[in-house]
This record gives C-alpha cells, sequence and structure tokens, in this order.
C-alpha cells in the first residue's frame, strides 16, 4: 500500500543526508568573515514537516483528491487479487483430477496470471505515486520557498527535520524548532 507520505518521506532522507554532509564539511572549510553566522547566531535548527505540510493551505484537498483517486487503483488491485485468488483455490479443487500435464499447465497459467497481477500493481503503483508528487509538488515548493526565506534570514547553515529519523537527531532545544513559524509563514503565503 501506498503511504500518502511516502515519496516526501523519501525525499527528507535524502536532504537529511546531504544535510549532514554538508553540515560536516562546514568545518572543514574556512569560513569568509562576513559569511559566518552573527555572534551568537545559531548555525543549525529544525523542523517537524509532517506538521508542516498537514497545515498548509492546500493540503487537506490534495489529499483528499490523493485518496479518493487512489481508492480506485486499490479497488482495481483488490479485483485482480481475488481473482487471482479464485483461480487458485479452482486449481487445488481440480489438482487432484488433473493429469500431471494439465496440472503443470494449470500452474504456469497460474504463475503467468500472478506476473501480470504484479506487473499491473506495480504499474497502479507508479501511477498512484506520479499523482500524489503532482498534487504535492505546489505545496511542497510553497513550503520550501518559506524554509529557504527563514534559513538566510536567520542565517543558518542547515534546517534539520525531525519527522524524519534518518537525520541522526536524537536529542534538540525546543528554542531551535521552527516548524510553528514555517507553518505560519506557509499559511500567511496562502495562494502565492
Amino acid at each position: 500500500m501506498i503511504n500518502l507520505q511516502l515519496e516526501s518521506k523519501m525525499a527528507r532522507w535524502a536532504m537529511a543526508a546531504t544535510g549532514l554532509l554538508v553540515l560536516v564539511g562546514i568545518g572543514a572549510i574556512p569560513a569568509v568573515e562576513n559569511e559566518r553566522p552573527a555572534q551568537g547566531a545559531t548555525a543549525v535548527a529544525y523542523v517537524n514537516s509532517d506538521a508542516i505540510l498537514q497545515q498548509t493551505p492546500g493540503f487537506a484537498e490534495a489529499d483528499s483528491t490523493f485518496r479518493s483517486e487512489f481508492q480506485v487503483f486499490e479497488q482495481e488491485i483488490a479485483a485482480l487479487r481475488q481473482r487471482l485468488d479464485s483461480a487458485a483455490a479452482a486449481y487445488e479443487q481440480q489438482r487432484i483430477v488433473l493429469s500431471p500435464a494439465a496440472s503443470e499447465d494449470k500452474m504456469n497459467e497460474l504463475q503467468a496470471m500472478s506476473q501480470q497481477a504484479q506487473a499491473r500493481e506495480q504499474q497502479l503503483q507508479g501511477r498512484a505515486s506520479e499523482r500524489q508528487r503532482e498534487l504535492m509538488a505546489p505545496l511542497q515548493s510553497r513550503i520550501q520557498t518559506v524554509l529557504d526565506g527563514v534559513r538566510a534570514e536567520r542565517n543558518l547553515a542547515i534546517i534539520f527535520d525531525v519527522a524524519n529519523p534518518q537525520t541522526g537527531i536524537v536529542s534538540a532545544d525546543p528554542l531551535l524548532d521552527l516548524t510553528q513559524l514555517i507553518v505560519s509563514r506557509v499559511q500567511g503565503a496562502g495562494g502565492q
């Protein structure tokens, strides 16, 4: 089953891994005097991207659209599985009376049917993932713009995502949490 946030979690993992590499690299690169954070400024902060996305204007509509469209895909997948299960059950009932050659033919038919069902399921999942990206892209773009603006405004090197367990963050100062600031700015940007 496709998780609504699967794609965004994978993207966040990639961003976090890149961010960690950048953070490690920051210590190895001599900073130019005017590029350093101001005295007492924080070089890193964090957000909860799941909370931001869920509170972004337009998310509820995009999520609802995706869920209703995905329901059609799930119904087709369930019908494919039902046909395959029915064919397998029919084979099991007939297997005793079938000749070895006929039994082998039926098994080959079942295997071909199973492969076709798996291929169709993968195709539907691909279409669902693509549709989810289409629906979420404008929201994610708006969020990214706000994140980039706040990062520059606060002279931050990196903003981590605590919704992504691969960031390696096990404890963080709540004063560094920019989630609500990002939410309020994304909501304030509304349709911009």
